[in-house]
């Protein structure tokens, strides 16, 4: 289904590509995109994800629904981030270029709405921090078995500084959206606890690297205490962070613009099912909405509920060592 929706979407931009113009530059104009990420897109090897396929229909006047055929079915159509678990770094770093070039897109709508209720450390705080992104992503390849099979440890694993680059860019775009809706439970720094305490054991990190951890979690936990009681980015774009009193089972967030409507349902722990289904994405925004209901407000209120919060997360921190 996704395939043969992709083949439409290349046939439909070949189709509206104006006289004497060559689609991979137009690609490259629109998406922000360099040349052989176009060329890839145009032969097939790397799916256009909602976005990129939106903003293409925004700017070459054709209907996305009538393109992808769904314009008459019941029929859902999800996009799986990581197409394979063979994938690799290079691979990742494609999507997080693509996932940059469509927060970069709504970031420039003032009515833009980002929520998430996730059970993890969402990578908007994360991702800024080279050795927590790297052992997330160390932690992934090692339990998928995919990546370099000459990378036994966390010291052994080193990112492209583009990769590093981009990281941080995501979290720089996705902070610049107008109004940040996130939901989160007590688990969040005890999985990260319990998987490097796993990691240490099985001698697959360093006592070392695990106090760089460490102190890069106290950082994190800093910054987000800041953001909590300002109720802020440090750009002035508002944020709402709520605590939840259930356990998350999963990670669901959603996106909506004044053009643009779509969801992601967490899997697999880097990986993540995408549409933009108006269905669903009611469906998730009123799940992520109802979780709020059995969760306190703790940015900009909430004072006594945050102090012990993040008075906890730093005793849970500190058993690392």
């Amino acid at each position: 289904m996704l395939e043969k929706s992709n083949a439409a979407l290349i046939e439909a931009i070949h189709a509206h590509t104006p006289q004497h113009s060559n689609p991979a530059s137009l690609l490259m104009d629109m998406l922000n995109i360099g040349r052989e990420a176009a060329y890839r897109r145009l032969r097939g090897e790397v799916p256009f994800t909602f976005g990129e396929a939106s903003a293409l229909c925004a700017r070459m006047h054709f209907s996305l629904d009538r393109v992808v055929g769904l314009a008459a079915t019941d029929k859902l159509s999800f996009q799986l981030k990581f197409k394979e678990f063979t994938a690799l770094l290079e691979t990742y770093n494609e999507i997080l270029e693509r996932d940059i070039a469509f927060m970069r897109e709504v970031a420039s709508d003032p009515t833009t709405e980002f929520a998430t209720a996730t059970n993890s450390l969402p990578a908007e705080f994360y991702g800024k921090y080279d050795n927590l992104n790297r052992f997330k992503l160390f932690k992934w390849l090692y339990q998928h078995e995919v990546g370099n099979p000459a990378v036994r440890t966390f010291e052994e694993l080193k990112l492209p500084a583009e990769l590093q680059r981009n990281c941080r860019e995501y979290v720089r775009w996705v902070q610049s959206v107008a109004t940040t809706y996130l939901i989160f439970d007590d688990s969040n720094f005890k999985h990260w606890l319990n998987a490097l305490r796993a990691y240490r054991e099985m001698h697959l990190i360093s006592q070392e690297s695990v106090r760089v951890l460490r102190d890069e979690l106290f950082a994190m936990l800093d910054e987000m205490e800041t953001v909590a009681v300002k109720g802020e980015f440090e750009n002035g774009n508002r944020i709402f962070l709520y605590l939840s009193d259930i356990d998350l089972e999963s990670s669901y967030s959603y996106v909506t613009t004044s053009r643009h409507q779509a969801v992601n349902i967490g899997m697999f722990s880097l990986n993540g099912l995408r549409t933009p289904d108006p269905l669903m994405y009611e469906y998730v925004k009123k799940w992520i909405k109802t979780q709020s209901r059995f969760s306190t407000l703790i940015s900009g209120s909430g004072e006594l509920r945050r102090i012990h919060y993040f008075k906890r997360q730093r005793e849970i921190v500190a058993q690392l060592g």
